[in-house]
């Protein structure tokens, strides 16, 4: 990516951050005239150490290329996360250059050794998914606990696609909010990453028009990588079931991820899975 093209983004992203973080968890006094709730451009400029000048060319996209001296001083008055930071990098110095043409889609392959890991697991749900949240392979106890992947055409077979478009999500999904802002989340660190992937931009362009909320979410530009977390699931049969997750990242080039989905021995959604592989 040139790094003109990641100006907006950069802008954009800055912007975001310094509109949420108010004058009080910046240690900055509020006066009783203050309209603002988030930081003023020179605040951040003065908390990060740079010229309120030169901050603000960075808000507009006009300022290529700042160093990483000046990353890191933004990301400390912006309070910016791991991820985040890292995301404030990726769009200040550009993401992987693509060839000219014509942009053709290709499906990663799954690698042999975890396709069988992926059927060893029982009694745990596990699939593999692709960075722009595309569903590649699930085992059984993953078909039982949401939906056969199988069910929806190659194109819907995505995780936002599925939180944000399909009606039986808000069923299926005890805490519907957290899950999509976290596949929201996740699109928004993969397109940072590999800003002309034609298969992403699509997804996005897809959500943002049929789901208001998948808009909102996206212009808050948060960010998140492979991560470790708690779903909370509501099963036909089985009823509340509440797991955490683990994204464990395959070695090579195409970012796969193996999320295997776990409970604590003995808790009641231990045995409900226990139950299901038993009975399958």
């Amino acid at each position: 990516m040139a790094p003109s093209a990641a100006l907006p983004e950069l802008a954009h992203f800055l912007r975001t951050r310094r509109a949420r973080l108010t004058p009080e968890a910046a240690g900055l006094p509020r006066t009783s005239t203050r309209r603002l709730n988030g930081l003023r451009r020179a605040e951040v400029a003065v908390l990060a150490g740079i010229s309120p000048e030169y901050y603000t060319r960075l808000e507009q996209g006009r300022q290529r290329r700042p160093s990483p001296e000046v990353l890191d001083a933004l990301a400390g008055a912006l309070q910016l996360d791991a991820d985040a930071r890292r995301h404030l990098h990726r769009l200040a110095t550009g993401g992987p250059t693509h060839q000219a043409g014509p942009a053709v889609r290709t499906v990663p392959d799954v690698p042999e050794a975890t396709l069988r890991l992926l059927g060893s697991l029982t009694p745990w749900p596990a699939h593999v998914v692709t960075p722009m949240r595309d569903i590649l392979a699930w085992n059984d106890a993953e078909a039982w606990l949401l939906l056969d992947y199988a069910e929806l055409p190659s194109e819907q077979r995505n995780f936002a696609w599925f939180v944000f478009r399909d009606p039986r999500a808000p069923r299926l999904l005890a805490d519907w909010e957290k899950t999509a802002r976290g596949n929201v989340h996740r699109l928004r660190h993969a397109l940072a990453a590999d800003p002309h992937d034609e298969r992403g931009s699509r997804l996005v362009a897809d959500l943002t028009a049929h789901s208001s909320r998948f808009a909102e979410i996206w212009e808050e530009h948060d960010v998140r990588g492979p991560a470790t977390g708690s779903h909370g699931f509501r099963h036909p049969q089985a009823g509340r079931l509440d797991l955490d997750y683990t994204a464990y990242v395959i070695p090579g080039t195409d970012g796969l991820e193996l999320v295997v989905l776990t409970a604590a021995e003995g808790s009641p959604t231990h045995e409900a899975l226990k139950k299901a592989a038993a009975e399958r």
